[in-house]
Formats: C-alpha cells, structure tokens, sequence
C-alpha cells in the first residue's frame, strides 16, 4: 500500500474517532424549565396575660409599680411596644379579709411627666419574648393611687385589665 493511502485512512479513522466522540460528548442534554415555589405563613396567636404578683408600693398619692406576665406562644420572638389600660375597664380590687374596696383610685399609664399619666397607654417599650416563652416583666412607675382610694384598699391586690401590642422579633 502506498504511503499516501496509509495517511488518507489514518486520516479518515481518525476523524470518525472524533466525530463519534464529539456525538457523545453532545449527547448531554440540556433540560430548563418555569415553574414556582411555595411557602405557607403561620398564623399568629394572641399573647396571653397571666397572673403575676407584686411588693406593695401604692398609697394615697404615689405612684408605684406593676407587674405582669406574659406567655409567647408563637414560633417566633415577639417584641412588644405598648401596653394601654382603658379607664372603662375599671380595676378589681381583692381587699384582704374582712375588707372592701369598691372604689380603688387606681390608674395606669405614663406618670413620668406629671400625676395625671398618659391616659392608660405605656408606649416605647421594648419588652422582648422568645419563641414559647413566658416572662414576668415590672413595669416601674406604671401605677397610680389617687387621694380618694378607700381606706378598705389598704393591703389590696389590684387587677388592671390591659391589652399589649408587639410585633415579631425575628431577625
């Protein structure tokens, strides 16, 4: 055989080497496709106030403070701003044994710029709760006796009915 045939068959093997090579080289195939993802939000739940006690700090005339208790039980932190006691709402008073007081002269809010408060509201705050969390926080200076208190309030628990309002807290 003459060299010539051999260089044109090693030519021509050669290139269908590589042609069938590059065919399963380009056999990979490309795949695209649209389409959207999902998610669901959970549902918020109310905050729960519950009983929380205190040291006696009230009298005719001072302010003092209040305590309270509050359970998260959501899955994310909560932060809450404000808390707002609505003077229609009144207070309960449990009286020690033997006594009454009907009429309380209680009344909450913001008494840092003066003796007549904030008309229930306790705004600014900053109280933060974890996920499922139940934390007792006192609120300073968030209480006020007034001079017409019943002298049968003396050694009484008060009850204020207060609505909190915060927000998620997750970063």
């Amino acid at each position: 055989m003459r060299k010539s045939v051999k260089r044109a068959i090693a030519i021509t093997a050669t290139a269908a080497v590589v042609g069938v090579a590059g065919t399963a080289a380009y056999a990979a195939w490309i795949a695209k496709g649209e389409g959207n993802a999902y998610a669901k939000a959970g549902q918020a739940q109310d905050l729960k106030i519950t009983e929380a006690t205190t040291a006696a700090t009230l009298y005719p005339g001072a302010t003092g403070d209040s305590v309270i208790k509050i359970k998260n039980p959501n899955s994310y932190p909560v932060e809450i701003n404000t808390i707002k006691w609505t003077q229609s709402d009144g207070v309960t008073a449990t009286p020690l044994s033997g006594s009454t007081c009907i009429n309380t002269g209680i009344y909450f809010g913001d008494f840092s710029t003066g003796t007549i408060g904030s008309d229930g509201l306790l705004s600014g705050l900053a109280l933060q709760l974890g996920a499922g969390e139940t934390k007792t926080f006192k609120l300073t200076d968030s209480v006020r006796m007034i001079n017409n208190s019943e002298d049968g309030c003396q050694g009484a628990t008060f009850s204020i009915p207060v609505k909190v309002t915060g927000a998620s807290a997750a970063k």
